[in-house]
C-alpha cells in the first residue's frame, strides 16, 4: 500500500492531461529555433537557396503549429465551478491543507467561504487575528470529523483524514455559527 501522499500525488497527475507531448514539441522548436540562429550566424549565405528557404520556413511553421496544438490540448480543463484556473470569489485553490483566517475586525466570518481539497490527510492551519475566541469545526453532516483548538490572537493546526464529500465548516464557540461564520468544503 501507498502512502496517502503518493496517493494522492497520483490521483492528481491521472486526473490531469499529459502534458508530454507539448514539452516534446516545444523542446523541438527551442532546439530549431538555436541550430537555425547558429547557422545563420556562421553562415551568412544560409540558407542559400529558395528551396533550402521554404523548407526553413516549412519546418519552423509545423514546428510552432506543434507546439501550439499540443499547448491548447494539453491545457487543463475548467473546473465544474466555472472559470479556467482560478477558483470563484471567496474558494481557495485544490490543495491538502485548509488555510483559514477569521475577520481581524471582529466581525463573525471567515476569510473565504468555499475550500476545495484533495481527500485524504489534510492540514487545517486557522488564523485569528481578531478579538473574539474563534476555532474551525468541520462536519459531514451532524457529525463532526475535525477541529481545532479554540483561540484568540493566534495560529491553530490540526489534521483530519477526510474521504471524497461534502462538508461544513464552521465556528463552534457560542452563537458564531449562527452569526454567518460557516462555509463549504469539497473534498474532491
Amino acid at each position: 500500500m501507498h502512502p496517502i501522499g503518493v496517493a494522492s500525488a497520483a490521483w492528481v497527475f491521472a486526473s490531469a492531461p499529459s502534458r508530454v507531448p507539448f514539452y516534446v514539441a516545444g523542446g523541438l522548436l527551442a532546439c530549431w529555433a538555436v541550430v537555425l540562429s547558429a547557422t545563420g550566424l556562421t553562415h551568412p549565405d544560409f540558407p542559400g537557396s529558395a528551396r533550402r528557404a521554404r523548407m526553413v520556413m516549412l519546418i519552423s511553421v509545423l514546428l510552432a503549429a506543434a507546439t501550439l496544438t499540443t499547448a491548447v490540448a494539453t491545457a487543463s480543463r475548467p473546473s465544474a465551478t466555472g472559470g479556467g484556473g482560478a477558483p470563484p470569489s471567496g474558494a481557495a485553490p485544490v490543495s491538502n491543507a485548509l488555510q483559514l483566517a477569521a475577520d481581524p475586525s471582529g466581525k463573525l466570518a471567515y476569510d473565504k467561504k468555499q475550500v476545495t481539497v484533495n481527500p485524504g490527510n489534510v492540514a487545517i492551519r486557522f488564523v485569528n487575528r481578531s478579538p473574539l475566541p474563534h476555532n474551525v469545526t468541520i462536519a459531514k453532516g451532524t457529525r463532526v470529523v475535525a477541529h481545532t483548538k479554540t483561540i484568540q490572537g493566534a495560529t491553530a493546526t490540526a489534521t483530519a483524514k477526510l474521504p471524497a464529500g461534502h462538508y461544513v465548516f464552521y465556528c463552534s464557540v457560542d452563537a458564531h455559527r449562527q452569526g454567518g461564520m460557516q462555509g463549504t468544503l469539497t473534498d474532491r
